[in-house]
């Protein structure tokens, strides 16, 4: 009875007498490996007088030091103000986005010391990038280990407060027959990293890849285990990355981080309107500006599009960094309110600067910049467009509408075209002249004429 062979949950170590792809315990796929019934794992039974089952919320102290910053601002915005003892983040990416050089330079910046477990690269090509940085970290320890036993020895018997492993796909258990990368194996050692993480009081930082459909390798095997995911976000061709937080038990999962990649790695970008805006001195048909509130920042960003005749049965629609079903809500409104046909037309959308926005105040600004294409008329230097569409070819109403309306003040615009419902949420006097727009047909009507 002893040789039984058995199947055990890596995930929550419950007992199956057949293999199954769905744990019926904790509902997890994929998590039953076969064991023996003598080398089955069981967690130790803890006393019921060892340790205070319960804590009274308002007697926990919280040092007023909690978090460590990490002495980057962009990082620091979207994890909440730094790094909190105890936890484990992740940071995914493409690769060759700059997850590895992100880390290295946030090491580098902590005054303490820090290790770096590298399972891809090895000791002598982390000094080659870290010389081609330009660090000269004295405070980094490095290790090339894929192990989870050795890594585990490393965090429980090294004094350092911060680990980065890069990267978590290339961890692996012995006792688990799969290979590294494996869902198995991601999610034990994950798990195994964070209980070492809460035991010694240890910040794990983690590197992740991200699969050919933008999901974290695994898939989503990770996220419900780890504190805060953070996703490096860009396009290779161009320098600027973001910084977008999928989640954060420690803070707000609206903020992002603008970085831009350099010879010397990534640095903090401060002037955020190089980025988005390439013709503010200019006027050019299909050319529109609108400010875009992400977390606690707002931006000016330029939206452009092109509208010109199809050679197709089908016409062509195609949109970057926004929704492509809301472009298609919205040439549907613009058909079917203003009597703009496009259905014999190619349509292309272009948010500058490579950045995904999620801000549906940016629809009025893209039908502008989309009825201006249509007719070839460019829409005034110093107008901009505020405001969402709802399917009755209304502009609607959106957050932080004065917090918008500064930003524009702020490079030199001199009209606003805002909801007419957003007019009661306005509590100071602007020198920005404010036009109530009400219906899509009527505001355009008065742009062009």
């Amino acid at each position: 009875m002893k040789d039984k062979l058995v199947y055990q949950c890596t995930n929550c170590k419950a007992i199956h007498l057949r293999w199954a792809g769905k744990c019926s315990s904790c509902e997890s796929w994929n998590t039953l490996v076969p064991v023996y019934h003598k080398e089955v794992v069981r967690e130790p039974k803890k006393s019921l007088n060892e340790n205070p089952l319960l804590q009274n919320l308002e007697e926990i102290s919280i040092s007023e030091h909690f978090r460590i910053p990490s002495t980057i601002f962009e990082v620091d915005r979207v994890l909440g103000g730094g790094f909190v003892p105890s936890s484990v983040v992740l940071i995914a990416g493409e690769p060759g986005i700059g997850k590895s050089t992100l880390i290295l330079q946030l090491l580098h910046k902590i005054d303490e010391k820090v290790i770096y477990i590298s399972g891809e690269e090895s000791p002598e090509q982390v000094k080659l990038r870290s010389k081609r940085l330009g660090l000269h970290p004295t405070n980094i320890f490095v290790a090339s280990e894929t192990n989870i036993d050795y890594i585990s020895a490393i965090i429980e018997n090294e004094d350092a407060r911060i680990i980065a492993i890069d990267s978590i796909q290339t961890v692996y258990a012995e006792e688990i027959n799969s290979p590294a990368g494996s869902i198995i194996q991601l999610r034990e050692t994950t798990q195994q990293l964070l209980r070492l993480a809460k035991r010694n009081n240890k910040i794990l930082i983690l590197i992740g890849h991200v699969n050919k459909e933008g999901n974290i390798a695994g898939p989503k095997a990770l996220e419900h285990i780890v504190d805060a995911v953070l996703v490096l976000e860009g396009d290779k061709i161009s320098n600027l990355r973001i910084l977008r937080a999928l989640k954060n038990r420690f803070g707000s999962t609206q903020e992002i981080g603008l970085l831009e990649m350099t010879e010397s790695g990534l640095v903090e970008m401060l002037d955020t309107s190089k980025i988005f805006i390439q013709h503010l001195t200019t006027e050019t048909s299909g050319i529109v500006f609108t400010p875009v509130v992400e977390g606690g920042r707002c931006f000016i960003m330029e939206i452009q599009s092109l509208v010109s005749g199809t050679s197709y049965n089908f016409p062509q629609r195609n949109i970057n960094g926004y929704d492509f079903k809301r472009l298609q809500m919205i040439l549907a409104v613009l058909d079917k309110k203003m009597g703009l046909n496009f259905k014999q037309s190619d349509v292309f959308v272009n948010l500058t600067g490579g950045i995904s926005i999620y801000d549906t105040g940016v629809d009025f600004a893209i039908a502008g910049s989309l009825v201006s294409s249509f007719y070839d008329l460019p829409i005034p230097k110093n107008v901009i467009l505020i405001g969402e569409i709802g399917l009755a070819g209304e502009i609607r109403n959106v957050p932080f509408l004065e917090k918008r309306i500064i930003e524009a003040e702020k490079l030199g615009f001199t009209k606003a075209f805002i909801p007419k419902t957003g007019i009661s949420h306005i509590e100071k006097n602007h020198q920005i002249k404010l036009i109530l727009a009400e219906r899509i047909n009527e505001v355009f009507k008065n742009i062009f004429g």
